[in-house]
């Protein structure tokens, strides 16, 4: 082969490729390299758009509603008051003098005699006259309701009537505290005291 016809072959085989090629194949990667460079790679996105790209929840998601806060408990009712108003003060009985232990019957005690004087039912006695002195239990307030009655004591076979006039504070309930008159009807007063004497009211 000549050199004039090895440059044609190969001038041939040039068209032959130009011409092969699809006129749509160059168009299509020019397409394809034009819409990568149009968009921008991820690592250069704005960092906002990103976020917002990972928090959005995705379509169709069960996510759930925020629950409502749950109602404070009533407080309970304060306890009803149990304190009563004050009453009004009630009007104050007049106290009523006590009034004298029964002395009906005959009663047993000893007797004594004293000084005779004032008497605590605000009567003034001598040693001569016929009185006696009851105990505090018999004479009660003042003056006593007792003052002024007559008794009736015996002792041994002796007796002597005499009037009530005085308190004896130290004898016993149904001890007798006679005048030296009175005491003399009955016994020695060198006795000093008269055991086992009786007496009852007139």
């Amino acid at each position: 082969m000549t050199a004039a016809a090895g440059v044609l072959a190969a001038g041939c085989v040039g068209i032959v490729g130009v011409a092969g090629a699809s006129p749509h194949e160059g168009t299509t990667d020019n397409t394809v390299a034009a819409a990568a460079a149009s968009t921008p790679h991820a690592a250069e996105q704005p960092e906002a758009a990103r976020t917002a790209t990972r928090q959005a929840p995705a379509p169709g998601g069960t996510t759930k509603p925020p629950t409502r806060p749950r109602p404070t408990a009533t407080p309970p009712n304060p306890p009803a008051a149990t304190t009563k108003p004050p009453q009004p003060p009630q009007p104050s009985s007049t106290a009523k003098p006590p009034k004298p232990p029964k002395t009906d019957g005959k009663h047993t005690g000893r007797a004594t005699f004293h000084s005779t004087g004032m008497g605590s039912c605000g009567q003034v006695s001598n040693d001569r006259d016929l009185v006696v002195a009851l105990s505090s239990e018999l004479m009660p307030g003042y003056p006593s309701p007792n003052c002024g009655k007559k008794i009736r004591v015996s002792y041994k076979g002796k007796s002597v009537d005499v009037t009530v006039t005085d308190t004896s504070p130290g004898s016993g309930r149904y001890d007798l505290d006679l005048s030296p008159a009175a005491f003399d009807r009955l016994g020695d007063r060198s006795q000093g005291t008269l055991y086992g004497v009786t007496w009852k009211f007139l």
